[in-house]
């Protein structure tokens, strides 16, 4: 079944303790996008983490240093840029038989949760995600603004894709404004290369 974001901030809002899903191989939107909604979880007071089949890349270590971690049961299960229940990988798809809500930006999605915001305009869902901090009554504070900023940044590649907008560019403006470091985030997700990358491209080069 498909919702709006109202709907899906509706939703939220009624339960207090709310696991938060990753795909595998994760990237800036997925990431973004989780460790955002955890965050702005936590400020309603609710008990938010987030979980990944795989390990998280180093590049993305400062971006999640602020997401919280607690221990609990959930009583709610979300998906974050998802949009097929297989790329879930094999440790959330058999920890996690069961997805109340799905938000996400690909038009590809297979419905696969209970409930699904998908919205293709949107560059990323990270876009989807600023929206409904609105909804909930949330304004992003600088590391809220930084997680949301990465995902935005990276599923546009820096903003030269052609899936870029005018209201993508509005966003970015706005979490800058709420204290994303835009220099320092693109440089850490675009120019820092790791080890196994340089050599990769040595073994390519020779």
């Amino acid at each position: 079944m498909t919702i709006d974001l109202n709907e899906a901030a509706r939703l939220l809002s009624g339960h207090d303790r709310i696991l938060i899903l990753s795909h595998q191989s994760p990237d800036g939107d997925t990431l973004g996008s989780a460790g955002a909604l955890c965050l702005i979880l936590t400020r309603l007071g609710k008990l938010a983490r987030f979980a990944c089949s795989d390990e998280i890349p180093e590049k993305y270590d400062e971006m999640l240093s602020s997401v919280p971690a607690p221990a609990f049961e959930p009583e709610y299960v979300v998906a974050v840029d998802i949009a097929d229940r297989k790329l879930l990988g094999k440790k959330l798809d058999s920890a996690c038989p069961h997805i109340d809500l799905c938000i996400d930006h690909h038009g590809s999605n297979t419905l696969y949760a209970d409930q699904s915001v998908v919205e293709p305009h949107a560059a990323a869902t990270c876009e989807l995600i600023y929206a409904l901090s609105g909804l909930l009554g949330v304004t992003p504070d600088a590391a809220i603004a930084g997680c949301l900023f990465t995902g935005i940044s990276t599923d546009t590649g820096c903003f030269r894709n052609a899936n870029t907008t005018a209201d993508t560019m509005r966003v970015a403006a706005a979490l800058i404004d709420a204290g994303a470091d835009a220099a320092e985030i693109n440089r850490q997700m675009f120019e820092i290369k790791s080890r196994a990358r340089l050599e990769i491209e040595r073994m390519a080069l020779d």
